[in-house]
């Protein structure tokens, strides 16, 4: 059979995440910590899977994603794609609860550096409108597990608030699996409130 036929047998995963704030897109989401439990099958290079994470909301007490993803190189670049189909629990009626969103990434090192461009759209985020956010940085290995990360961020989103995000992180591998994270968070637009306000979130990851 040609190689180009043979399909690699499932691999399947499971991530808990628990940070000390919730936060995407530079921004905060919750009042306190967060969990995001993570189940998936990869099948070379696709990945498909689920997720839920809590959040801190009047129109709802958190968000599951259903998501599949493709990851390849290019030369010495890794590209991603990903698309998920993101569902509200516990939504109040009269809030839109579902809304699909699609990314990209692409990464290149450099010996012990590497930098990295990543994208997320949503053509309607949660009846918001149309969102956009951009981000690119660099990271540093600065020795074996341990690697320290900064990060510019750019969102648009129509009818809500633009803001420019700014984050600094070290990380470090403990064992097989588990990556604890320490990170600095910040915004162009605390005026907005304690959403966008400057904060520092720890998070650990643990992959099985």
């Amino acid at each position: 059979m040609p190689a180009f036929l043979v399909v690699p047998p499932p691999d399947p995963g499971f991530e808990l995440l628990v940070t000390s704030n919730g936060m995407a897109q530079g921004i905060s989401q919750t009042n306190g910590a967060q969990i995001i439990p993570r189940a998936f099958v990869r099948i070379g290079a696709v990945k498909i899977g689920g997720q839920w994470r809590n959040i801190s909301s009047p129109a709802a007490n958190g968000v599951a994603a259903f998501f599949l993803g493709f990851d390849g190189k290019l030369g010495k670049t890794k590209l991603e794609a990903r698309a998920a189909y993101r569902v509200r629990t516990g939504a109040i009626r009269g809030f839109k609860s579902r809304a699909w969103e699609f990314g990209a990434g692409a990464g290149r090192s450099f010996g012990k550096a590497m930098v990295k461009l990543n994208a997320e759209y949503s053509p309607d985020e949660f009846g918001k409108g149309k969102s956009l956010y951009v981000e690119l940085g660099p990271a540093l290995d600065v020795d074996k597990g341990t690697r320290l990360s900064v990060t510019l961020g750019l969102r648009e989103r129509h009818g809500g608030p633009d803001y420019r995000s700014l984050n600094i992180g070290i990380s470090k591998v403990l064992d097989r699996g588990l990556i604890v994270e320490a990170k600095y968070y910040h915004t162009n637009r605390s005026d907005l409130g304690d959403t966008y306000r400057r904060r520092v979130v720890l998070s650990a990851r643990l992959t099985l």
